[in-house]
């Protein structure tokens, strides 16, 4: 899948290409330090994060189902 860049707030999601699916680091938009890791499967509408900031991961995850039903039209299942 093509990467993607996401703005989510006090975070950027940076693109990672992926064969799999859609694949992001979590950075703080100022060091660009990475700080968790999400993936989207649209073929199962699954989500998984990976990290310590729970801040980050929950900006993430809103902003991944937001792009998930407006770009793709998946509904992610939790």
């Amino acid at each position: 899948m093509e990467p993607v860049e996401i703005n989510a707030g006090a975070w950027y999601l940076r693109g990672v290409p992926s064969e799999t699916g859609y694949h992001w680091d979590v950075c703080e938009p100022i060091s660009g330090d990475v700080v968790a890791e999400v993936t989207l499967d649209p073929d199962t509408a699954t989500m998984s994060c990976v990290g310590d900031d729970a801040d980050a991961i929950q900006a993430a995850e809103q902003a991944i189902r937001r792009f998930a039903g407006q770009a793709l039209g998946i509904t992610v299942r939790d």
